[in-house]
């Protein structure tokens, strides 16, 4: 409880605090260009389109949300949940190991630089949440700064990508894999969603999908 309470008002400070500025230009759809910028390759990953239910989690601003969800031409806007209210059209806040949704209610997650601030035990519970409210068939989508070689290069950029995180753990693929792989999903992938601009460090991406019903 402490630290889910530490989480929450670390998010809290860096959406609505005198950093605000900083999460608003990270967040919005020019920052997230910069950070991410195919986004049509995410768009293909997810294969969100028309008549896809499409929920985003750590949306920040929920911005880049909107952005992929109007180049895909969904009909309905995506649910945007977060930690905390921000600047941004958050639809839902919400605690990462209890999502606030039904069994099977999307077809297409994403989840864009927000487990770094998740404790092991925390992400445990949110991989099973996700592989939960994935619908058959669906395709979630975690990204993620990732950690180098170099320890000392890691203590940088954990400084560096503190803002909103009471902590940061950089985890890579391995122990992603690892954690991800006793929540139930029927396929998880490493896949490349293209350059990584800003900051100049490494990311991993993981897709995760569900197979259909039987």
């Amino acid at each position: 409880m402490r630290r889910r309470r530490a989480v929450i008002a670390a998010r809290e400070r860096w959406l609505t605090g005198r950093w605000r500025w900083a999460a608003l230009a990270a967040g919005s759809q020019a920052g997230q260009a910069l950070i991410t910028p195919r986004a049509g390759r995410i768009i293909e990953l997810l294969e969100l389109g028309p008549g896809r239910r499409y929920l985003d989690i750590g949306c920040g601003t929920a911005a880049y949300a909107h952005l992929l969800a109007a180049r895909a031409g969904c009909e309905e806007p995506p649910v945007c949940l977060d930690l905390a209210w921000g600047p941004g059209p958050v639809d839902v806040i919400g605690w990462p190991e209890r999502l606030p949704f039904r069994d099977a209610a999307f077809d297409c997650i994403s989840s864009f630089y927000f487990i770094r601030r998740l404790d092991d035990d925390m992400l445990h519970a949110y991989a099973r949440e996700l592989a939960r409210v994935l619908a058959p068939c669906g395709r979630a989508l975690v990204m993620e700064v990732a950690p180098v070689m170099s320890e000392r290069l890691n203590r940088l950029h954990a400084r560096l990508l503190a803002g909103g995180c009471a902590a940061v753990d950089l985890r890579g693929w391995g122990r992603l894999a690892a954690t991800f792989s006793e929540a139930g999903y029927d396929a998880i992938d490493l896949v490349n969603v293209g350059p990584f601009l800003v900051p100049p460090v490494p990311r991993v991406s993981l897709l995760l999908r569900k197979a259909p019903e039987a």
